[in-house]
Order: structure tokens, then C-alpha cells, then sequence
């Protein structure tokens, strides 16, 4: 009789994820010796690590245990990640080879932009000096991608498949019940600020604790005086202007507004 091996689609994709998230961790791993050149290497696989959920398969409660566990500094790690996150589906490659501070400045385009090849290869071989002045003439005037803006981020949340529908539907519900429709992350922090009225401010303290650390570690970024002071005006107009808007939202949910 002919034995028919029947395999698991279920066991192999489980498999598969978890090799993907060791690849990761292994080239993070290996880049964390050397961040000063491999920085963005290890900004694109943190970022995967992040996106696809990953993190538990490599026996990590969350992210922040994974970074503590990496060797690599905070700081290096939420910015690289930042960065990583501004060019979705780019080729590794191509990702790595820019210069860190030639892809903080191309941020700033449009992904239009941003995610062509010959950009990304204009920013893995022009100086930054040059390189900044070329993102400047392009923009011609226009509102800045990064201006006014916080970093975009994602979270995850686990549950059963059977509750996804109902969770969206009501979420975008919700949304469009406070005027918000089309914001759903505005829509899941108003509810979260209806229950708790302080989780903004706290959330304003930790993003500025790590753009602090990012300004402590702009002393060994290799970049020029005036460079460093550039970025630390930004970094504080930006931990200024998140806490003007943290301590608005708890006045007006305080005065009922």
C-alpha cells in the first residue's frame, strides 16, 4: 500500500515565520558590533521583526525586550526603525547602502520620490552636504513630509480571527460617530483617552525620553557641529510641540470639552 504523507500548510507557515524572524535577528546580531556602518542593516530587519509580528516566535514578550536584548542602543534602534519604516518593500540592498544621514534627509520627499531607485542611489553616494541642498531644491518651497508631524508607527494585537470583522467595523464606527472618520488610530486613542484622561501626556514623556536619547547619541553619530545642532532644535521643537499638545488634550478632557 502507498503511504501518503499528508504535511500541516499550518505547521509549515509557522515554520517559515520562525526562520524568517531568526534571519533577522541573526543580521541584526551581527550588524549590532559594527552600528556605526550598519545601522540602517539594522534598522530594515527590526522593522520586518516589527511589521510581521515576529518578535514572540524569537521567545521576546514585545519589542522593547528584543532591543534590550539586541546590544543595540534605544536610541539607534526606534531611529534606524523610523527610518527603515519611511521605505516599505525597498530592496535590502538598496536600503543599506545609503548614507544614515542622506536617508534622514530623503525622508523628507514624497514617496513618489523617495522610493525611487535613483534617489536612494543618489543618497548612497553624494555627500550630505550636497545631498541635503539637492532634497531642499527639489522640495522647492513645499511642506516637508517630516513637518508638523509625528513618526508614523503600528501595533499589533492579537485575537481571534472570529472577532477581526466586529472589532473594524466598530472601530471605523466610532470613528465616524466622534468626526474622525478615516483616522482610526485618532479614533482608538479618544476611546483610550475616555477611560484613562492621562495616557497622551504619558505617552508625550516616553516618545521624549527617546528623542532624548537620540540627542545624547548624536555625539558619536559622526557628523559635523552644525549638523548635531540642527538635528537637536528639531528633535526639541518636536518634544515642545508634543507636550503643548498632551497638556491641551488633558485640559479639555478635564474642562469636558
Amino acid at each position: 500500500m502507498e503511504t501518503v504523507s499528508i504535511l500541516n500548510p499550518e505547521s509549515e507557515e509557522a515554520e517559515l515565520r520562525k526562520k524568517e524572524a531568526k534571519d533577522h535577528w541573526k543580521a541584526i546580531q551581527q550588524s549590532g558590533p559594527l552600528v556605526s556602518t550598519n545601522s540602517l542593516r539594522i534598522g530594515y530587519h527590526a522593522a520586518a521583526l516589527k511589521r510581521d509580528n515576529l518578535f514572540g516566535l524569537l521567545g521576546y514578550a514585545n519589542e522593547k525586550e528584543a532591543q534590550e536584548s539586541s546590544g543595540v542602543k534605544q536610541a539607534t534602534w526606534y531611529n534606524v526603525m523610523r527610518v527603515a519604516e519611511a521605505f516599505p518593500g525597498v530592496d535590502e540592498k538598496l536600503f543599506i547602502g545609503m548614507k544614515l544621514t542622506n536617508a534622514e534627509s530623503l525622508i523628507d520627499l514624497p514617496e513618489s520620490k523617495r522610493l525611487t531607485e535613483y534617489w536612494m542611489r543618489r543618497a548612497a553616494t553624494d555627500p550630505t552636504d550636497l545631498f541635503a541642498k539637492m532634497v531642499e531644491a527639489e522640495l522647492n518651497g513645499k511642506a516637508r513630509e517630516s513637518d508638523g508631524r509625528e513618526r508614523v508607527v503600528s501595533i499589533s494585537i492579537k485575537m481571534p480571527q472570529s472577532r477581526k470583522k466586529a472589532v473594524q467595523e466598530g472601530l471605523l464606527e466610532f470613528a465616524k460617530s466622534v468626526g474622525v472618520e478615516g483616522d482610526e488610530s485618532r479614533a482608538l486613542e479618544l476611546m483610550v483617552q475616555e477611560h484613562t484622561g492621562g495616557v497622551s501626556l504619558i505617552e508625550s514623556i516616553t516618545h521624549s525620553i527617546a528623542k532624548i536619547g537620540e540627542i545624547k547619541d548624536l555625539k558619536e553619530s559622526g557628523k559635523s557641529v552644525d549638523e548635531i545642532l540642527d538635528e537637536v532644535y528639531v528633535k526639541l521643537e518636536e518634544i515642545i510641540s508634543e507636550f503643548q499638545a498632551a497638556l491641551e488634550g488633558v485640559q479639555n478632557l478635564e474642562s469636558g470639552e
